[in-house]
């Protein structure tokens, strides 16, 4: 038995609307702005006095790196000078960490930082007295 012997019928797809038609064309627009307002992403870095010249203007590579983490971004920050001490590069990290509010931690002398932060860390950096330069590719 076919589906026309069992009493069912061709559904019509001839339309009068045309391909490409706005569903919301009869809404009313009235009293809306007319587009979003451009979301601008500035970056407000605040250093204490004595940490601005923690850096002096030693340069620092940036990277985003996805290799060998299961598809995760990080950011990773090459370059931080091994005279710094501990207790004063872990106190950098911590201070980093918490003004992105992401996580992080040290891979031998690399500072990893978890996602694509590469511009907030160059402001960062820049204002501790660092040299920042973007990196790889």
């Amino acid at each position: 038995m076919s589906r026309r012997d069992k009493g069912e019928r061709k559904i019509s797809t001839d339309s009068d609307v045309g391909f490409g038609s706005n569903p919301f064309s009869s809404l009313d627009g009235s009293g809306l702005a007319e587009a979003l307002p451009e979301s601008t992403k500035e970056v407000k870095v605040t250093v204490k006095i004595e940490e601005q010249s923690l850096g002096n203007g030693e340069r620092l590579e940036i990277r985003r790196e996805k290799s060998g983490r299961g598809g995760k971004t990080v950011t990773t920050i090459r370059g931080i000078p091994a005279g710094l001490g501990k207790n004063k590069r872990d106190r950098l990290l911590k201070r980093l960490k918490n003004s992105l509010g992401t996580g992080g931690t040290w891979s031998g002398q690399d500072m990893e930082l978890q996602g694509d932060r590469r511009a907030e860390i160059m402001e960062w950096m820049r204002a501790m007295g660092f040299r920042p330069v973007l990196a790889g590719g």
